[in-house]
């Protein structure tokens, strides 16, 4: 995936970098051990449409640009993207077909039809 911004092209990749760099700023500490969910925990964030996550996710995907957007540039790109729903649509796209994405996504998908199977089955109560 490729975002430009001021002219430039930046590459997005979500592989493992991006994943080691997403956990290094949202793991979860418990008991005084650290854990690495991030991409489980901010997953359901960005399928929910939270603008800020996205930029999260944008400015750690060009983990690998040299230079690299700063997390300002990523805002503001997000601020005035034409069409952010395809924004939103190409990054859980690629997360979906990424290795170091691909299992997060589905269970995300699982527990999501779970839920609503779930609400559907009370409705009918």
């Amino acid at each position: 995936m490729q975002i430009e911004i001021n002219k430039k092209k930046y590459n997005c990749k979500f592989g493992i970098k991006f994943v080691r760099e997403l956990d290094k700023k949202f793991s979860v500490k418990k008991e005084g051990v650290e854990f690495g969910f991030s991409l489980s925990t901010k997953l359901p964030e960005l399928a929910g449409g939270n603008a800020a996550t996205l930029s999260d996710f944008l400015y750690t995907a060009t983990i690998t640009e040299s230079p690299r957007p700063s997390q300002d540039e990523i805002d503001d790109y997000i601020d005035n993207v034409e069409n952010i729903e395809a924004v939103f649509d190409e990054v859980l796209k690629e997360l979906e077909e990424s290795n170091a994405g691909k299992l997060a996504v589905r269970t995300l998908k699982q527990n999501l039809a779970e839920q609503i199977s779930l609400e559907t089955e009370a409705e009918g109560n």
